[in-house]
């Protein structure tokens, strides 16, 4: 069984936990309050049945539902970053200033870090119905997988993306082990 650490950031208000808890199955409920994340809570769970080259396969996952509050947690953010397999970015298309501090993020998780664009999901997550004054990402997530979210009207299709995000992220660990492995024994053969 793969293990993975999978990093939920992004913007205060832009509903980390909300999808952190549905992702994880946890029941956790603030009765429709709004509660800032102080800092990280992290979720655990083992996947469903992954399909990755032609094999179902399951992983245990370890859900980092980090604060948004940058202000406040920015110089914890080594610490959330730190043997992080892929990194899921959520963010209101309705909300003033959610594209810039996305970018930040993106910055510091995924670009700076060196981590590959394909370890990278996108969640755009309304929470009214779309203006005409949305903001659209710059394109420097052109690259970026990005999918819509809506909990209420379309769970499966959540569900669905981000199993196929895993399911990425368990073949391109595959990879990478029996690339190591194949140097180690050309390694010893020489």
């Amino acid at each position: 069984m793969f293990r993975l650490k999978v990093i939920i950031i992004g913007p205060i208000k832009s509903g980390k936990t909300t999808i952190s808890n549905f992702l994880a199955d946890a029941t956790e409920s603030s009765g429709g309050e709004y509660h800032a994340t102080q800092g990280v809570r992290i979720l655990q769970f083992e996947s469903g049945n992954l399909g990755t080259n032609n094999q179902s396969v399951k992983a245990e996952v370890e859900l980092w539902d980090c604060s948004g509050d940058h202000k406040r947690f920015e110089s914890c953010w080594p610490a959330f970053q730190q043997g992080t397999h892929g990194v899921v970015l959520v963010y209101d298309p309705n909300t003033a200033g959610h594209v810039n501090e996305l970018e930040t993020l993106f910055s510091y998780f995924v670009q700076q870090t060196g981590l590959d664009i394909k370890n990278c999901l996108i969640l755009s997550n309304p929470k009214t119905a779309p203006r005409s004054t949305s903001l659209t990402l710059s394109g420097t997530f052109s690259r970026v997988h990005q999918t819509t979210v809506n909990i209420d009207e379309n769970s499966n299709k959540l569900r669905s993306d981000f199993n196929n995000f895993l399911a990425g992220l368990i073949s391109r660990m595959r990879d990478t082990n029996e690339q190591e492995e194949l140097n180690i024994m050309n390694g010893l053969s020489v």
